[in-house]
């Protein structure tokens, strides 16, 4: 049996888009669990619209337990609600344990999606055990941020991690709680692989660094003056766009791009297909669109973070670049789950002492 070469299927690949298209709009709707990032929401919803207007796209939002919570009563009951997911890693390794993905390679058919060199190799894409469930299509620097315009740049540049411990920023540091699943969890595994437990204990409690629930209070903290640095979100300059239109001064940096200073994120932007959804014709469509080249390059161009595709420019600065050559830990990889909740636990730890 001859195995269609990929120049043959580039070619019959635009007449079957359009047969999957027809399919997808008799079922008429895709519901996708989603990360609450609103460039994010606002670049899918109105792309999707403007390809596949047939098809209404659902974006829930919702707190990730409450997401796993509802699905699993959902299923118990025998209700098949869901189609995807589009949100951070966590939630798509929480959903694969218990059965309840399907892999995602078998869904990419067109072929200029479905190479992996085009990603890295699928090693490096999907970042689950199994290297099948759960596919990140972004990829970015994380550090800490801040408003220069209120913590001096070649103060950070002289003193790279040390300047959180600069008097001046006591009780003006801010952090997206990791006790909640989102932009802050990372920086607890990031602190405490950098600090080590003693210091990182002495860094919440001596600077009185403030929790928060959510990333966009971590940005209107920084853009309002509350607090000079940001432990959270992972493209803090996109959030901040309403306050400077407003006309609110505020210069958000990053602590530069050494290895020292940064880990890996993959942000929200990870994909895991439900088993036994309602729209699969949809469902193929959607994985297929997003991560086509022109999607993708639009993508990173709205929520400023680079894709993984090889053939999509960068839109990161300078000093949001990986350094050439250099190793960075990337912590929402499945491997390093455990770790990463051990290091939230040890927060959490930490703040119910200062009670």
């Amino acid at each position: 049996m001859l195995v269609p070469s990929m120049h043959s299927l580039a070619q019959t690949w635009p007449a079957e888009r359009e047969r999957l298209a027809a399919a997808a709009a008799r079922e008429g709707e895709l519901v996708v669990f989603c990360q609450p990032n609103q460039a994010v929401r606002a670049f899918v919803t109105g792309e999707w619209e403007k390809a596949f207007p047939a098809v209404k796209l659902s974006l829930a939002v919702v707190p990730a337990p409450q997401f796993l919570a509802r699905i699993r009563t959902e299923r118990g009951a025998g209700r098949y609600l869901w189609d995807l997911g589009f949100s951070g890693s966590v939630t798509g390794f929480a959903l694969t344990k218990d059965g309840y993905t399907d892999a995602i390679p078998p869904e990419l058919i067109d072929p200029d999606v479905a190479r992996p060199e085009l990603w890295g190799g699928w090693d490096e894409a999907f970042v689950d055990l199994e290297k099948r469930y759960v596919f990140s299509t972004s990829i970015a620097l994380k550090t800490p941020v801040y408003n220069a315009l209120r913590l001096a740049p070649e103060k950070v540049k002289a003193l790279g991690l040390e300047v959180l411990f600069e008097p001046e920023l006591k009780d003006r540091i801010v952090w997206h709680d990791p006790a909640i699943p989102g932009g802050g969890q990372q920086y607890a595994i990031y602190l405490r692989n950098r600090l080590g437990d003693d210091v990182l204990r002495r860094f919440i409690v001596e600077q009185k660094v403030k929790f928060v629930s959510a990333q966009h209070e971590v940005v209107e903290a920084l853009a309002r003056g509350t607090a000079f640095v940001g432990l959270g979100p992972g493209n803090a300059r996109v959030l901040t766009e309403p306050y400077v239109k407003a006309g609110i001064p505020i210069d958000i940096r990053t602590f530069g791009n050494a290895p020292e200073l940064n880990d890996i994120t993959i942000g929200g932007n990870t994909l895991y297909v439900i088993k036994n959804r309602p729209h699969p014709a949809a469902t193929r469509l959607f994985l297929n669109w997003l991560l086509s080249r022109d999607v993708q390059d639009g993508f990173a161009k709205a929520v400023e973070q680079n894709s993984r595709r090889a053939d999509v420019a960068s839109v990161a600065d300078a000093d949001a670049t990986p350094v050439p050559g250099a190793k960075y830990l990337s912590p929402q990889r499945e491997e390093h789950t455990e770790a990463m909740l051990k290091a939230v636990e040890f927060v959490g730890e930490v703040r119910k002492g200062m009670k």
